[in-house]
């Protein structure tokens, strides 16, 4: 193909059919960056973005370790999602945790196992005490329901362990 016949196809034109071919090439780039950026949501939408993946799995703990929190920071409205909190104390004894207002404000917790020896209501937030083992080890499961909207900034603490500070968004 010339370059005289290829400059003809990208002249508008009257007949047969009236076209403005600049207006068209514009169209087709604007295709072609939508068709980039669909792609690009997809490939972070498998990655994690919105909901499980590995932009979203986080395993943060105190910085004296006691305390280990294994969670989803993306979620849906109205999604659930695992949490898996650690707590290291004294063998065959009760430790106490504390989950903040922040936390609750933001997610409905549908299951918790193992059940804690007690709960309390601590302000907003909530305070359980759980039975280690003879390692003086305990694993919290926790199921959450995402119930609000954007970022959520909470905290979960054990006396005599440095916190552990969660970062979670929930998208409508």
């Amino acid at each position: 193909m010339s370059d005289e016949s290829a400059q003809r196809d990208y002249q508008s034109r009257d007949y047969p059919v009236q076209d403005d071919m600049a207006y068209q090439v514009k169209v087709w780039r604007f295709e072609r960056v939508g068709w980039y950026v669909l792609v690009v949501l997809v490939l972070l939408a498998l990655l994690g973005l919105f909901s499980h993946g590995p932009l979203s799995t986080r395993d943060v703990s105190g910085g004296d370790g006691k305390v280990r929190v294994q969670y989803e920071m993306f979620h849906r409205n109205g999604s659930t999602n695992a949490m898996q909190i650690s707590v290291i104390g004294a063998p065959d004894a009760t430790v106490e945790l504390e989950l903040s207002a922040a936390l609750l404000d933001g997610f409905s917790i549908e299951t918790l196992q193992p059940q804690p020896v007690r709960a309390l209501s601590a302000g907003q937030g909530m305070k359980l005490w759980l039975q280690t083992d003879a390692q003086g080890q305990v694993n919290l499961y926790l199921t959450l329901r995402g119930d609000g909207l954007g970022l959520f900034r909470s905290r979960i603490s054990s006396p005599g362990a440095m916190p552990v500070q969660l970062d979670q968004f929930i998208f409508p």
